[in-house]
């Protein structure tokens, strides 16, 4: 073989190793990209789901002792977290379908079979109380009403053994959920005593302004979810309200909450300089001025960035 021969044998490998390589890159990004966009894609959605119908399924827990964390697991993965066509058309968030008994409105979907009768209501929260007496009042899943109220693992396993669902995995899939987005956590608030679930319009703690905005004071062990109880507010609405802290499981007690929404800007002194360290979502809680309206006004992006004490920051 000659030293041209040689060349251009080698070219054809490295050519054909490019194209090769090429080909494999193009296939992994196929394949994986996907399942990157929806990592972050369902986990939002869930989030939402969570925080809008989680006192709906504490409000179902106590009054027919179904955990609260099996409710929104079954409610997330039955309905695409309110995503699904059901969910959006007939606001069946659990996938039940019309049998015998049902005599309400109905939505007709493919299914096991094809053109299936399925229940539909009016209101997200009729989906939710149907699902209760659904499961109370069939004798098939008496059973589960013997188990452990927090036994989260058992009640999945109960619903797929009594047949709730077809899909072999029904039962895992329900402890992943519960165990990724925390879920076992409303099942605590089980015991909490009755009246303190129920929305009053006359708030227990004593309320105030803080730049024209009803605020109180969070007291020791304070969440997010204890305070929608006990103020009869949603929780996606406290945390609209108390945006930059939404994320926090525990509130450092005597944080100010806000019942309301916060102004754009503040209605007296223009500007404050920093006495300590502290960032824009503390500055915005403290304030009264919305997280956003602050990042604007001040240019800054980021609202959990440490800020140095004597740093000027504009209110309006």
């Amino acid at each position: 073989m000659t030293l041209y021969e040689t060349n251009l044998n080698d070219l054809r490998f490295t050519s054909h190793t490019t194209i090769a390589m090429k080909l494999l890159i193009i296939s992994f990004f196929t394949l994986t990209l996907p399942c990157l966009m929806m990592a972050s894609g369902p986990t939002s959605a869930r989030k939402e789901y969570i925080s809008s119908y989680s006192n709906i399924a504490i409000a179902q827990m106590k009054k027919h002792k179904i955990p609260a964390s099996i409710t929104l697991a079954q409610g997330i993965l039955e309905s695409g977290s309110g995503n699904s066509y059901l969910a959006r058309s007939s606001n069946n968030h659990f996938g039940i379908k019309c049998g015998r008994q049902w005599k309400g409105k109905t939505s007709y979907h493919d299914d096991d079979k094809e053109n299936e009768c399925f229940r539909a209501y009016s209101r997200v929260k009729d989906s939710y109380l149907d699902h209760s007496l659904f499961l109370t009042s069939n004798q098939r899943y008496a059973f589960l009403f013997e188990l452990k109220q927090n036994d989260y693992k058992a009640w999945a396993h109960g619903l797929k053994k009594a047949g709730y669902a077809t899909n072999p995995h029904y039962a895992d899939r329900l402890i992943q959920l519960i165990e990724e987005e925390r879920l076992y956590i409303f099942d605590q608030l089980y015991n909490i005593p009755e009246t303190e679930t129920q929305p009053t319009k006359q708030i227990a703690r004593e309320e105030f302004s803080i730049n024209k905005a009803k605020v109180l004071l969070s007291k020791n062990g304070d969440t997010f979810y204890k305070l929608s109880l006990s103020t009869g507010i949603t929780l996606r609405q406290l945390h609209k309200y108390n945006n930059g802290l939404e994320k926090l499981e525990n509130i450092k007690p005597g944080t100010p909450i806000y019942l309301e929404s916060k102004k754009r800007r503040a209605s007296g002194k223009k500007e404050i300089v920093l006495e300590a360290e502290t960032t824009l979502a503390e500055i915005s809680q403290k304030e009264g001025v919305r997280l956003k309206s602050l990042m604007k006004i001040n240019q800054i992006s980021t609202p959990h960035q440490r800020l140095l004490k004597g740093a000027k920051i504009f209110l309006r």
